[in-house]
This record gives structure tokens, sequence and C-alpha cells, in this order.
């Protein structure tokens, strides 16, 4: 039986975003080479946190946390969203979610 060959992938910017983060989600419009998952939370949070990213140049993406039956005792991921930032600006986006994250926590969401 042969092995399946690794093989570096030549200009994976040519794909584009959604080649390698989910296609249901949205963002903020600014766009990286590189992606790094950041946070997991309430759409409503992670929607203003992608606005505050976008303030501060900091290319953001969010998708649903992908749903598996839940195990005993356990939530599902049911309503929660993964937020992606762009690895050419991960430290700004830890300094944003740093500052911002508490007073957009205790925000009464709708």
């Amino acid at each position: 039986m042969a092995a399946s060959a690794s093989r570096p992938l030549r200009q994976p910017e040519r794909f584009g975003r959604l080649w390698w983060l989910p296609g249901d989600g949205e963002g903020n419009g600014l766009d990286d080479t590189g992606w790094a998952p950041l946070a997991v939370g309430d759409i409503a949070v992670i929607r203003a946190l992608i606005a505050e990213l976008a303030s501060a140049g900091v290319p953001a993406f969010a998708a649903p946390v992908t749903r598996r039956p839940p195990r005993r005792g356990k939530r599902s991921g049911a309503g929660r969203f993964q937020l992606w930032v762009g690895t050419s600006r991960y430290s700004r986006a830890e300094d944003v979610l740093r500052v911002k994250l508490p007073a957009l926590l205790r925000t009464p969401r709708s």
C-alpha cells in the first residue's frame, strides 16, 4: 500500500480566507494569510469583539462551534461561536480582548 505524500502548499493566499475557515461565519472584512483561534463565546459578544477588532485594524472572523452530541453532564456548543484573528495582528488582538471584553460582558444583550 502506498502512503500519501505530504506536499507543502504553494501560495496558500490564492485560496483566500474561506479555504480553511468555516464558510458559515462572518468577519470584519479585513484579511490575513494566517488565522488563529482567540475566543469562544455568545454571538452578541463575539460580534461586538469583531467590531472592536476592526477598529484596531485586526482581521477577525467567527463561525458557529461545531455541534456534537452532548456527553452526560456536559453542555453542547449550541449558540457558541469561535473567534479567529489574523496571525499577523494576534498580539494586538489579545490587547483588545483584555481591554474591551470586561465591559462587553457587563453590557446587557438582547
